[in-house]
């Protein structure tokens, strides 16, 4: 009896070990970024969200500090950057950014307005404040990294020092003045952040594209002789080894973290099609607005299978808040909350199942939402879009699409290639999802049936979704005959164009045009009765 028991003992020795061998590994960087400068966050929900992200995995937090709505740290070097570049003109990031003011001799659409404390909306953390908050995050087990950003995303920047500005919204990455700028006010970041990582942006230059790459190991330079390493967005990714230092913060796709990973760099992953939450969370139409997108709770806890193959060779993955559309506390923690708890998921590695997950985080959501945070209820979630579901059989299937004068889906969003519309296959909820088809042109295409068909019916569905400019046609069209529809000009909508008319034909001459906004348009399957 002994022995058996020393057996038994030892056989489940052997398999604890096995399954603690088996699990991987928790991610060094287990990240939340929340951007502040869109929208100035309270510094009393900046300790919450520490709170909560201590609780569930979350290791850092990754602050996103500066950028064209607002300069939210003090520098005392430069007060400027508060006194002008944390205030503007009005109080939602949606009107500041679309309804500039009218400057004399200035690009208008570009152009952005700051104001001051007294008359201006915004604000800004003093350094004692955010070292109060760093020392509260380290005591749980919290790490704060900062983002200062360089050279773009610095309209706040080149308003309130124009001696550093290249034009309204980018630095001048020629100038040895830019440089002794930008090594100053990383001093005092690091002065008041202790973190071995600093970010400094690098993504969206949109000029200067000849000096980039120089500017960004200039900048490395200046970052490693204050001790840290400097982390940038993937824009800064190059083909030489040489900047091998460098952290990638992937937000483009998992190709290019491989790519990173390849060349010798750290590398953090936060996509945008999986891990960004300024997007839906459950069917657009009953949800705040948002950037665009749809990403569920599941959609994020499926990002932990994207990355499952070089996992081991990761520094960490984030969720990633921008907060154009976020502009109380209120829907902060709703965009957040729970699926920000699935990148805590991934981070610690957990193996569960997504049915056991999900449970977990439900009685979770209730905890918080118990607690007065504003976590999006889990109970009343709705779901993927029912169409998605079913393949529509209809007379088109298997004809030909022609894409007539300069007509042309976008390759970007190809949904599949030339036959996309009529292979029987409608879209999810998210118009990036390989189903819907993108068009940045007026629709001018023909299908042909084979042969001649008596068609009773026409129908098509467009998408509109603001965040990315995908507006609804202004009108469409089958061989001449103008397209019913409904269309509501709101932030999210789906709208079915149709006509109903018989005739007999081998060819649909199928024309959308845009809308006076132009923009996109966006289509995911013509369904032929």
């Amino acid at each position: 009896m002994r022995r058996l028991l020393v057996s038994l003992f030892a056989l489940c020795a052997t398999l604890l070990s096995f399954s603690q061998s088996s699990q991987p590994k928790p991610l060094p960087w287990r990240g939340m970024m929340i951007d502040v400068s869109r929208h100035f966050v309270p510094l009393s929900e900046l300790y919450r969200e520490v709170d909560i992200m201590s609780r569930y995995g979350l290791n850092i937090l990754h602050l996103h500090l500066t950028d064209a709505a607002g300069w939210r740290m003090e520098i005392k070097a430069y007060p400027r950057l508060t006194e002008v570049g944390a205030w503007r003109t009005r109080q939602t990031w949606k009107e500041w950014w679309n309804k500039p003011e009218n400057q004399e001799g200035q690009d208008l659409s570009y152009v952005r307005a700051y104001s001051n404390s007294k008359d201006g909306f915004g604000g800004y953390y003093t350094q004692e404040e955010l070292k109060g908050l760093v020392k509260y995050a380290q005591a749980k087990g919290v790490t704060i990294v900062p983002e200062i950003e360089f050279p773009g995303h610095s309209e706040e920047v080149c308003a309130a020092y124009p001696e550093v500005a290249f034009n309204h919204a980018e630095m001048d990455v020629s100038k040895d003045e830019t440089y002794k700028f930008m090594e100053t006010i990383l001093k005092e970041v690091t002065e008041v952040f202790p973190s071995t990582y600093i970010h400094c942006g690098g993504d969206e230059t949109a000029t200067q594209k000849e000096e980039y790459p120089n500017a960004i190991r200039r900048m490395n330079s200046i970052v490693r002789g204050l001790g840290r390493k400097m982390v940038v967005w993937d824009e800064a990714l190059s083909d030489s080894k040489a900047d091998s230092s460098i952290v990638i913060m992937v937000w483009r796709n998992a190709d290019t973290g491989k790519k990173a990973l390849a060349l010798g760099h750290e590398v953090v992953m936060c996509p945008g099609s999986w891990c960004y939450l300024d997007s839906y969370q459950d069917a657009p139409a009953t949800q705040p607005e948002t950037m665009g997108g749809y990403r569920p709770l599941k959609h994020i806890w499926d990002f932990g299978k994207e990355i499952a193959p070089f996992r081991d060779k990761l520094l960490g993955a984030q969720v990633t808040l921008f907060t154009e559309y976020v502009p109380t506390v209120s829907l902060l923690q709703y965009q957040l909350w729970p699926r920000a708890l699935a990148m805590g998921e991934i981070g610690l590695g957990r193996t569960r199942s997504y049915k056991e997950f999900h449970k977990w985080a439900t009685h979770v959501t209730d905890s918080l939402r118990k607690a007065g945070v504003n976590a999006f209820d889990l109970r009343k979630e709705i779901g993927e879009r029912p169409e998605y579901f079913k393949k529509v059989k209809h007379l088109a299937i298997g004809g030909k699409v022609r894409f007539n004068g300069n007509c042309h889906y976008s390759d970007v969003y190809s949904a599949g290639g030339d036959n996309a519309l009529v292979d029987g296959l409608q879209g999810t909820w998210n118009n990036n999802d390989n189903r819907w088809q993108g068009f940045c042109c007026d629709l001018d295409i023909t299908i042909d049936l084979g042969k001649e068909r008596t068609v009773h019916g026409v129908t098509m569905n467009f998408m509109q979704l603001t965040g990315p400019e995908i507006f609804f046609p202004e009108q469409v069209t089958v061989n001449g005959e103008q397209c019913t529809g409904n269309p509501k000009d709101l932030p999210y909508s789906i709208c079915n164009y149709t006509l109903n008319k018989k005739q007999t034909t081998r060819y649909l001459h199928i024309k959308a045009k845009r809308s006076p906004r132009n923009g996109w348009l966006f289509v995911d399957e013509v369904i032929v009765k």
